[in-house]
């Protein structure tokens, strides 16, 4: 379960080794060696800082006269009595290499403002670097730098062969010291964290290797030198207690980021809850799996013959023992893979093929799918209304969701568009791509609400 904590982003710089000198040495010669040295070494011409500049405009205005200054200083421009100012902010962060034509990985809350980018290596060299894509729900980016070399870049590991106990190396650029590099073991993996509303994560690999304030972006390493985390968060509150992301979560991710600017989410079309003994007692089924409670009309899971009361048990022989490992095995898909859910239903198991779509609501910028009023849509929603776009489905990462808009809001108006139904809502949605804003009138249960979306 997801805890409520206080955390503290972290700006680090990530540290890597390329696949030409990788290091192998096994656990226990760890101590007693030069291998931290050697991995320390060895990894450095990966390592980046990310400079990231965000353009504050503030404007001063002042006559002497507060009526005055007050009524009618929006008339006057920069050459008059007014002045306005363009203050630089800079935040620090780190990235990493991932391949020698200049990609690089980092976290998207370290840039995630920027209106400018600068990589520096520690080597003196810099450049400008241009956001390929980048993810708020994983909290991950991908950079490009242009540049003729080919660069060092760092060796993906695979964070699922990570055990708790086994020893770890934080290699960074803490306070913008320079080069730090700690070590530490895995303490826990697997670890959910909730940070605000919009932020949560899941599965995190927990370390008390020492990563501190300004390390976001920074590399969690292997005894092998190979990359299995990226450094995200910490407990300011607490010692020895650092997060990382890890690196499997990473490589779909930036796959994803690399080839179409953002992450295709994909679609099952159904919801599942765990199995409680009391389900499980009343439907006389093991209390192993999850239980579907709902299957979207239309969806690949529907097309596929899945139905309410259906257990998942596995997908491609994983064990599903809960919502959390549902979702999170999920994760690791694309959109256009196959997979094999294992479904018990009626004390008989069976395993069906399914390929994954991409979601609807990633498909318009609102991140929102709509569907027109139904009978069907009024007894699920228990609506008080006839006409409207029904909300069937929502990316939390969205600015719609943000905003505050949920499944079973009906929208009746965009802008000056009126939505009787889906189709109203697909043309208004196409003709409010060059707004910043937009107004969004909806009916959530008997109450009309407006809100004021932002869209960029």
């Amino acid at each position: 379960m997801s805890r409520k904590i206080n955390i503290l982003f972290i700006f680090l710089t990530l540290a890597v080794i390329f696949p030409n000198n990788i290091i192998f040495a096994a656990p226990g010669e760890l101590f007693g060696t030069s291998l931290i040295a050697d991995i320390s070494e060895q990894v450095s011409p990966a390592v980046v800082a990310i400079e990231s500049i965000h353009y504050v405009r503030t404007r001063s205005y002042g006559s002497g006269d507060p009526f005055f200054d007050r009524f009618f200083s929006h008339l006057f421009d920069d050459d008059f009595t007014g002045s306005n100012n363009v203050i630089p902010q800079k935040g620090s962060g780190s990235g990493v290499i991932i391949s020698k034509d200049g990609y690089l990985l980092t976290n998207e809350h370290v840039i995630s403002s920027a209106d400018e980018i600068l990589v520096k290596f520690g080597d003196g060299r810099s450049f400008k670097a241009k956001i390929v894509g980048k993810d708020k729900t994983s909290d991950l980016a991908v950079l490009k730098i242009d540049n003729k070399d080919n660069l060092s870049y760092v060796n993906l590991g695979d964070s699922d062969k990570v055990r708790v106990g086994e020893w770890v190396i934080a290699i960074g650029n803490p306070f913008g010291l320079g080069i730090t590099v700690t070590c530490g073991v895995v303490s826990a993996v697997k670890r959910d964290l909730s940070v605000d509303k919009d932020s949560n994560y899941r599965d995190l690999i927990q370390t008390d290797a020492s990563i501190n304030p300004g390390n976001s972006g920074g590399a969690l390493i292997d005894s092998k030198g190979n990359l299995i985390g990226i450094n995200t968060a910490i407990i300011p509150s607490g010692q020895g207690i650092g997060f990382a992301i890890p690196v499997n979560r990473a490589k779909r991710i930036v796959s994803d980021l690399i080839k179409f600017g953002k992450v295709k989410k994909i679609s099952v079309g159904l919801t599942v809850q765990n199995i409680t003994k009391e389900l499980a007692e009343y439907f006389n089924v093991p209390q192993e799996g999850v239980l579907i409670s709902s299957v979207s009309e239309g969806s690949v899971a529907n097309k596929l013959g899945l139905v309410p009361s259906d257990i998942i048990t596995k997908i491609d022989n994983i064990k599903i023992n809960d919502v959390s490992i549902f979702e999170s095995t999920l994760e690791k898909y694309s959109v256009g893979q196959t997979c094999t859910f294992t479904i018990y239903r009626k004390g008989k198991l069976a395993d069906v093929k399914m390929k994954f779509e991409e979601t609807k609501a990633s498909l318009n910028p609102l991140g929102i799918e709509v569907k027109t009023v139904s009978e069907k849509l009024v007894n699920k929603y228990d609506l008080y209304i006839e006409q409207g776009g029904v909300i069937v489905d929502i990316l939390k990462d969205s600015q719609a969701y943000k905003a505050g808009l949920r499944n079973g809001d009906v929208i009746i108006q965009i802008g000056n568009y009126q939505i009787l139904n889906e189709e109203d809502f697909n043309k208004a949605v196409k003709r409010i791509g060059n707004l910043d804003a937009v107004i969004i009138r909806f009916v959530r249960s008997n109450s009309v609400v407006r809100i004021l979306l932002n869209l960029k």
